[in-house]
Order: C-alpha cells, then structure tokens, then sequence
C-alpha cells in the first residue's frame, strides 16, 4: 500500500491575511473584523514580524484599558510576501490596538506538517495558528483547512 506524504501546513494555510499596526486605531481593527467577518488579525510591524494579536475578546473586553492617543485608521494584507496598505493617514477617536491586543503569538513554522498543526491546536485549544517564516507573516492555518486536507487525504 502506497502511502502519500502527509502534507505541511504551507501547503494548505490561507496567504492572504489581513492585519494591523500598533497604531492602527481601535475603531479601523473592530471595522475590519466586522468587515471580513474574522474573530482575530495579526499585529504586525516593520517588514511582517508580528508583535500580537487583535480579537473580537479584546475589543468588547470592558475593562481593558486603552490610552488617550488615536491611531491611524490602516490595516493591512499580506500575501505571498507582498504587504498592502489600506485606509488613510487621518487620525481617529482616541485608543490603539497595542493598549488591547494581546501580545501572544501562538504560531507554527510553514514546514511543519498538518498533523503537528493539528496537534499544536489541540494542545492550545485554539482554532487558528499564525503561520511565521521567520519572524515574518506567511499565512494562517484554520482548523477548517486542516479539514480540508485531512478529508482529500483520505480520499
């Protein structure tokens, strides 16, 4: 019985993620997730490298606290290495994504295989796992791709 090889989580993350700055005002990170109906994005500075996480938690949290300094109404896409730039340089009601986000970044190399993924979710009891090259931003793997994968494994 031939076996095939067990594939990595490169081979099935999603490539194009869309995230914030740190400086990126609350209200443009809520925007965003309500916009593309996603629960969490990445936080990411200079050249991709993520410092965070943003979620649906840590916006509707009441008691955390955020500063008085605005922030920039920018969020990101990154895909396939290449990172866009949306919004404008127009300042915002005051509060940034760094007094809420929460600074974890639960992630897994592209290399690794989807069973290891699989794993690591389990282990964290998280649905999602930031994909990192680096220290930079290669995709996110869901446990639906993970799905995905294992059911055209087994086809």
């Amino acid at each position: 019985m031939d076996t095939a090889p067990i594939p990595l989580v490169m081979d099935v993350m999603t490539r194009e993620v869309f995230g914030v700055a740190p400086d990126t005002s609350i209200d443009t990170a809520a925007r965003l997730l309500a916009e593309r109906r996603i629960s969490g994005a990445p936080v990411i500075e200079n050249s991709r490298r993520v410092v965070g996480v943003i979620s649906v938690r840590d916006l509707a949290d009441p008691d955390r606290q955020s500063s008085e300094e605005p922030g920039y109404p920018i969020y990101y896409r990154v895909t396939d290495g290449w990172t866009d730039e949306f919004g404008t340089h127009a300042y915002s009601r005051p509060g940034r994504v760094a007094d809420v986000m929460t600074p974890a970044v639960l992630s897994i190399p592209a290399d690794a295989t989807i069973v290891e993924a699989a794993e690591r979710m389990l282990q964290l009891g998280v649905h999602r796992l930031l994909v990192i090259h680096g220290e930079q931003l290669s995709g996110v793997v869901a446990t639906v791709d993970l799905l995905r994968a294992f059911a055209r494994m087994h086809r």
